[in-house]
């Protein structure tokens, strides 16, 4: 898990490489495991429409995630276009993901596919 996420910040801009399963998956973990405190919190401020600190701890919570995404935007798109290249796929097949209703799922059992020489 630990190189994964060195692999990841290592080749952060390097479209033209290659990942495996493993360093895809890892990372796609450590960001779920990373938003949960932002669903806590979001389910807190549902929960409590009326109190005010949780819906200002639920905009700060927004405001720290958006930088974050902002920041993992451009790693995790190479990311995913060098395990789509390792799986056999042509990079562009990231666009199929805008289709609708099925897209993202088609993504995904791409970025599944075990690794080709």
């Amino acid at each position: 898990m630990i190189d994964a996420i060195k692999n990841f910040f290592k080749g952060y801009v390097d479209f033209s490489g290659r990942s495996t399963r493993p360093d895809y998956w890892w990372i796609g973990l450590v960001n779920i495991i990373l938003a949960i405190p932002f669903y806590i919190v979001y389910g807190s401020a549902i929960a409590n429409p009326d109190s005010e600190a949780a819906i200002m701890t639920l905009g700060l919570f927004i405001f720290i995630y958006f930088i974050f995404g902002l920041a993992l935007f451009l790693p995790q798109l190479a990311l995913t276009v060098r395990r789509l290249r390792d799986a056999g796929f042509h990079w562009a097949l990231i666009f199929v993901a805008f289709v609708p209703f099925v897209g993202s799922i088609a993504l995904l059992v791409l970025l599944a596919m075990p690794s080709k020489d």
